[in-house]
């Protein structure tokens, strides 16, 4: 089957995205690739189920995964909705075991801060989009409610705070960084915001994709024991997470595809 590019109905900015991989593609690239999934549900789960089996792949297309470059960056995945944890060994790369090079990370200018100690700050709970939720992730529940639900079982109820899932991401990188001052721990499920704390040296828990790797699950333990792993190990995770995005020229230009065509799944 050849590329067939899947925006999201009547967003323009998904449409401009998808053109841009596409143009870059090799004249033997196929599969769908996607920028959002909103409205197209069947062929979303249509392209997980098929590559599941071994057929036709899809590519998921998202905002970068570090907040300051979005808009700059965006992140693409080949068959999944985020990178694996590939910091831990290093990438598959050409058939070898490499460590990234930290050249697309140190462009980005991020500095990678020492932990802050604030053991008795806020807990604070950051839920994302129902519809990207239910709809790209197809979990069902809620999310946010079973997870504040948990914290008062263990009795930290009392330092929780949440913040509402805001449409304006500037407006909201702004605000998480006010709340960070006062934050012992971020809990998400796959939120940027728990990388922005990594990097600003607040501890994170993250559910899904590959900061979980990083961070470990929601258990009480890790609540009242978040994992703090080296300023090594958080550059290398980082240096791995910016060799996967890319800006809309290097999408033109073919840059993206050399990358997932070199790279391999662990």
């Amino acid at each position: 089957m050849p590329l067939i590019l899947r925006p999201v109905p009547h967003k323009e900015k998904s449409k401009v995205i998808c053109k841009a991989l596409a143009h870059g593609a090799p004249a033997s690239a196929q599969g769908d690739v996607f920028f959002g999934t909103e409205g197209q549900m069947v062929a979303w789960q249509t392209a997980q189920k098929r590559a599941a089996v071994g057929g036709a792949p899809f590519f998921y297309v998202d905002n970068a995964y570090t907040d300051p470059q979005r808009g700059q960056y965006f992140r693409v995945t080949k068959n999944a909705l985020q990178v694996g944890p590939m910091w831990r060994d290093g990438s598959r790369i050409d058939g070898k075991l490499r460590y990234s090079t930290g050249e697309r990370f140190a462009r980005l200018g991020i500095k990678v801060k020492d932990w802050r100690d604030k053991p008795n700050g806020t807990i604070l709970v950051i839920p994302q989009s129902d519809d990207f939720m239910k709809s790209t992730l197809g979990r069902k529940g809620d999310w946010l409610g079973e997870t504040v639900a948990k914290i008062n079982s263990w009795g930290l109820g009392h330092r929780i705070r949440v913040r509402p899932w805001q449409r304006d991401k500037k407006q909201a990188y702004i605000e998480l960084h006010k709340d960070l001052n006062d934050a012992a721990l971020v809990i998400t499920w796959s939120s940027a915001s728990a990388i922005t704390a990594l990097y600003e040296g607040i501890p994170a828990i993250s559910e899904s994709g590959s900061a979980c790797a990083l961070t470990g699950g929601l258990l009480e333990q890790r609540v009242r024991e978040p994992l703090r792993p080296s300023l090594a190990e958080r550059q290398r995770f980082l240096e791995v997470l910016a060799d996967n995005q890319f800006t809309l020229d290097e999408f033109r230009d073919g840059t993206a595809w050399r990358w997932l065509e070199r790279s391999q799944p662990e």
